[in-house]
Parts: structure tokens; sequence; C-alpha cells
């Protein structure tokens, strides 16, 4: 069955001892698999105590990310594979078993001009070892595909399931994310039946990344999606209550989309759960 869980940006956009520790608390009262933790900085994250924390709390993990500006693909390739094997080393010391998210492109950095055939090749040949690299560790590498506003490298599902055909790694997948369908797709449930086995991992995330349930997002076609693929990857709750300045500029999330916390962990969740089960998820 699949595992479910929720972004740390829901609890806090710091990743200190403390808040580390707001974010585990409040991921176990809710019941939840695992929290997805951000690395965004690996070379500063405390990955033993992060670990002991989520043993103690009985948690999982998994762990996202985007490319910082001076490890930017396709321009700084040989920065972006530094980065991205450290990051997976740390990921791999807190027992993550992915790295996922826009691990082929730096959030908001934008070429005003469409993707050309040569930085898909440089994609490719920079993930490549990067994805074999997880696979001595025995982990995977996602890929998320975002809004055009976002990157203008990777858009759609079919274009991440491209780049996974280019990089030729088994060990590569999917990460969609129904905030950035809503925007990009034609619909929900046809994308994700394209995407199909190579489909990992999902980000649940409202129409504007508010309480699910309470947006635009045809919940239904989502996850009649899933449940037309036999889908055994990870749901998460994508929300930003707390949110790191960096992806707060990347993203411009600028005002609140959420109210209540508490209403977002008691009311999202218990609507997400409730759809997982109706559509044999859960």
């Amino acid at each position: 069955m699949a595992r479910f869980g929720a972004h740390a940006f829901i609890w806090s956009a710091d990743w200190t001892p403390q808040a580390a520790e707001k974010v585990a608390a409040g991921a176990a009262a809710a019941g939840l698999d695992f929290v997805e933790i951000p690395l965004l900085r690996p070379e500063a994250f405390d990955s033993t105590l992060t670990r002991r924390l989520l043993e103690h709390h009985g948690l999982g993990c998994t762990c996202s990310l985007g490319l910082p500006t001076e490890a930017a693909l396709p321009d700084h390739p040989q920065a972006a594979a530094r980065f991205l094997i450290q990051a997976l080393d740390v990921a791999h010391q807190m027992g993550s078993p992915v790295l996922s998210g826009v691990t082929y492109a730096t959030l908001g950095a934008l070429s005003g001009r469409p993707p050309t055939e040569a930085d898909y090749e440089t994609l490719a040949k920079t993930l490549k070892p990067v994805a074999q690299h997880a696979a001595r560790l025995g982990m995977r590498l996602g890929l998320e595909p975002v809004n055009r506003y976002e990157t203008y490298l990777i858009n759609l599902g079919s274009q991440a399931l491209d780049l996974i055909q280019r990089i030729g790694e088994p060990n590569v997948f999917v990460h969609l994310d129904t905030y950035h369908m809503n925007i990009e797709e034609k619909g929900f449930k046809n994308p994700i039946v394209t995407v199909g086995k190579h489909l990992g991992y999902i980000h649940l995330s409202e129409s504007d990344r508010g309480t699910p349930g309470s947006g635009n997002v045809h919940w239904d076609e989502v996850f009649s999606g899933l449940q037309a693929i036999g889908f055994q990857g990870d749901l998460v709750m994508e929300s930003f209550v707390a949110l790191n300045p960096d992806i707060a500029r990347a993203t411009c999330m600028w005002r609140d989309v959420v109210g209540d916390p508490k209403t977002l962990v008691h009311d999202g969740l218990a609507f997400l759960r409730g759809k997982a089960r109706e559509y044999g998820l859960l």
C-alpha cells in the first residue's frame, strides 16, 4: 500500500533542533508515516540529530530540493552534480529512500527562451552519474515537473518521462504535484496514467496551495488516476504555512493561503486520507 506523509513546511520553515522537533511531533501526532524534509543546504544539515529525532517519533522521511543558483542546470553541470551527490549522502544518512523535487533546475531561474536539445542533453549527462550514485546507496532519484513560471525545463509529466529515457537509469522516477498539474496539464487522470509505472511520488497540493479540498483541483480525477495505475508510491500533502525565504522568492508566495494551520492539518489530511481510502490506496 502507499505511504502517507506531509511536507515539513506545514509546521516550520527552518530545520533547527527546535524546529525539527516541532515538525516531527506534529507529523507523528497527525499519524503520518513520514515527513518530507527540504534539503536546501545539505552541507549544513545535522543528519545524525534528525535521524535520532525521527526514530524517536516513529517516523520515516523523504528528502527534496531544488538546485541553488551557483549549481544551476544547464549552466553549471559539475557544481550541480557535486551538490546532488552531497545531498544524496545526507539523505541516505537520515534513512530517506529518495531524493526528489526539482533536482534538474533552480526554482525561479528562467531563460527567456525555450529549452534546447543541448539543454536536455546536459541535464541527462549530469543526472546519469547522480542516479548511479543514488543506486549505490540503495536510493532513487525523482524529477518533479513544475510550472512555467518556476522553470522553463520540465513542466509536464511527459517531459519528465523523456528525460528519464535520456538518463537511462532504472532508479529515476517521476514526481508529480497537483498544484503544478493544475496549471500545466490537461486534466489530472490522463497525465497520471501516462506516467504510469514511472510515478513514484506525488505532492497532493491544492490549486492555491491552501487546504486540500477547498480549491479547484479535481481530486476524484487525481485519485482515480492513481487507482488506475495501482500506485504504491508516496502520497504527500504539500501546503506552505511556514516558508523558507528562498522558496518564497522562487514561488512568489507572499500571502497566507492557509489561515488556521490546525485546520489545514486536521481538515486537509482528513480529506486526502478519505479520498485515498475511497480509491483503495490506503
